[in-house]
């Protein structure tokens, strides 16, 4: 089971949290939940918990920024749940791809991904959980090794793109832990346990 700590960072570089994680295979495919601190946009306490099957698809996601809490279940071409207490529905074909500001959600879009593509998207906002569409571009730049504050890894680079805003960062996915992405998380501790990518010697 991979665990670890993120610093949290705005975007530019500048911290403004942490991230707890762990994240192992389990019965439906894979699960990672993390502990969130951060100052951004004010001091408060985020729980991500996510869950997807053998392919990599979300199955389940629940997320709690003490303000706003959702709950989504995927069904055949919808998330249904709950978002604040109140029923949602969101469609959600079996192309579609779920994001939210925590790094696992990155680390399952690459593993889905044979290459560079184009996105539908799900985007839940930051804190309020908020639901909307977006087109995302991811770049698969190739395999190269990357170098972080608790090691160097093997791992697959990504070229991150927002297309409604032309927001764009670089990413690399070792195993199933975003090992680094630019401006946004750093790993400051890290442990493999049995399954989780190694840092080279």
């Amino acid at each position: 089971m991979p665990a670890g700590r993120y610093t949290v960072m705005d975007g530019d570089g500048n911290p403004v949290g942490t991230e707890d994680f762990r994240c192992a295979p389990g019965p439906m495919g894979w699960r990672y939940f993390s502990d969130i601190q951060t100052s951004d946009p004010e001091p408060h306490r985020e729980i991500v918990d996510l869950a997807v099957d053998a392919a990599w698809r979300p199955v389940r996601t629940r997320i709690d920024t003490g303000s706003h809490e959702i709950l989504l279940a995927t069904d055949a071409d919808r998330l249904s749940g709950f978002r604040d207490r109140a029923p949602i529905e969101i469609p959600f074909r079996p192309e579609t791809h779920l994001d939210y500001l925590s790094p696992c959600f990155n680390a399952v879009t690459g593993m889905r991904l044979d290459g560079t593509a184009e996105i539908e998207v799900v985007y839940l906002e930051a804190v309020t959980c908020e639901p909307r569409m977006e087109r995302q571009r991811y770049e698969l730049i190739g395999d190269e090794d990357v170098t972080t504050p608790v090691g160097r890894f093997a791992a697959r680079r990504w070229r991150y793109t927002a297309l409604a805003t032309g927001w764009t960062r670089d990413l690399w996915v070792a195993g199933d832990v975003v090992v680094r992405y630019v401006g946004l998380f750093e790993l400051e501790s890290y442990q493999p346990g049995a399954s989780g990518p190694m840092p080279m010697p």
